[in-house]
């Protein structure tokens, strides 16, 4: 472990792979404000000892019982506790609120999918009805309840994880054969599909508000669009397919009036679940018929800290630290000109090992490219990269010119991946032409 300055507070961080922060982003975010202590799981530690290793190296690190994660607070001397990866979020709410340490959420389980539905509808944020469901029986009930189409996921996951939509009774039939495991699901009213209301065609239509929640208010700091998701044919997911997420967007292109909407809709929502000294992601829908509410995640979202401080935004890292401590950030000036996207390109099929050959430069030479995360290696399978092809980052100085560049990129990664049947996958090549129909208007 590097030293540490003993005069600074210590916040403990409940960390694992995936997070939304990775330990070099805390070690950066903490600099001159905090001591960061590493937290890990006892069945994290064991399923990640390279984890365990660096993060020694630069942080004191605490392995914790996975049933008694809070025990070890007191002994570290903690003046905060937080997590940015949302399998952690009910061990550091648990630890924040058994000591009555700042974030501690004013609503028990805040970040269940029933719960908030539940306060979403009580507190007039959102009309939509859930019902909770733990067997194939619960879900006919849940249908017979509530009518189809819906919506049938797990109370407390991300990125569209386990997500099924349920169109027809066959659905629901399907669902019952081959779904595995059915504790902690809810079954809910599905939304009807809207266009992004700027009318570019390849946006989606929902978004997401990043918030920065102090002692008695809420900070609004970004709005990003979406791409599409992508639904994948996998075998161990329902109905046989995974929906993927698929790129993030910023600055959102929203009208001033449903940009507005969806804040006021935001702040609706986080206040209905008593959110305090958080830093959230909230997902809400957007369409001309109006905004609703779909969910919010108790931590930083995914590509958030870097998107944000390219166009001169805060450290939202850092906001997660200080909000941990009960501090509340200072508001922070308007993101600067400019557009920037993050984009995560699935394989059409998760199955298999990767056929293609393609480099990071062949990527990185595009106008526009400014990261490239990650690409497919050959002969590499597919969930080495979380089944993705690649994952990369764009800027450019207007939405236009950012629109041409992902054009540019979709087509680049459709023919580096055609042994793979990118250049044929039928979301891909919509995506590709609404894209190059958005670039061509001028």
């Amino acid at each position: 472990m590097s030293g540490a300055d003993p005069a600074l507070p210590r916040v403990g961080v409940f960390h694992a792979p995936y997070a939304a922060m990775s330990l070099r982003d805390l070690l950066v975010a903490a600099r001159g404000l905090c001591t960061v202590v590493i937290l890990l799981r006892e069945s994290v530690a064991a399923a990640h000892p390279d984890l365990v290793a660096v993060a020694r190296a630069f942080f004191e690190v605490a392995i914790c019982p996975d049933d008694r994660t809070d025990d070890a607070v007191p002994d570290l001397g903690l003046a905060g506790v937080t997590t940015v990866h949302d399998a952690e979020l009910a061990a550091a709410d648990g630890a924040a609120a058994r000591w009555g340490l700042p974030g501690a959420p004013a609503v028990a389980d805040s970040w269940d999918k029933l719960r908030q539905r539940v306060a979403f509808r009580d507190a007039g944020v959102s009309p939509r009805r859930a019902f909770a469901v733990d067997s194939p029986a619960g879900l006919r009930e849940a249908v017979a309840a509530l009518g189809l189409p819906g919506a049938l996921k797990p109370r407390r996951a991300t990125a569209s994880f386990g997500v099924a939509l349920l169109r027809s009774p066959a659905d629901v039939r399907e669902q019952e054969v081959i779904r595995r495991g059915w504790s902690g699901l809810v079954f809910e009213e599905l939304l009807a599909p809207g266009a992004h209301p700027s009318g570019v065609p390849w946006l989606a239509g929902y978004v997401s508000v990043e918030t920065v929640s102090g002692a008695s208010g809420h900070r609004h700091v970004a709005v990003f669009d979406k791409v599409p998701v992508a639904p994948v044919p996998a075998a161990d997911a329902p109905l046989g397919h995974a929906i993927r997420e698929t790129g993030d967007l910023l600055p959102s292109r929203l009208p001033h009036a449903a940009r507005s909407a969806v804040l006021a809709a935001a702040t609706s929502a986080l206040d209905a679940l008593g959110v305090r000294r958080r830093v959230t992601h909230t997902e809400l829908a957007v369409s001309a018929a109006g905004v609703d509410v779909i969910e919010v995640n108790g931590r930083l979202g995914g590509e958030v800290r870097r998107m944000v401080g390219m166009l001169g935004g805060p450290d939202m890292g850092r906001a997660v630290l200080e909000v941990a401590l009960g501090g509340d950030p200072a508001p922070s000036a308007a993101l600067r000109d400019g557009a920037v996207a993050t984009l995560y390109v699935p394989f059409p099929r998760r199955d298999g090992e990767v056929r293609s050959d393609a480099s990071r430069a062949d990527l990185r030479e595009l106008p526009g490219v400014v990261a490239v995360d990650e690409v497919a290696a050959r002969g590499a399978p597919r969930a080495d990269t979380g089944y993705r092809a690649a994952k990369l980052t764009l800027a450019a100085p207007t939405a236009h010119a950012l629109d041409a560049a992902a054009g540019d990129v979709l087509d680049r990664v459709a023919g580096l991946f055609a042994a793979d049947g990118l250049d044929r996958d039928p979301w891909l090549c919509g995506l590709r032409d609404r894209v190059r129909r958005r670039s061509a208007v001028g």
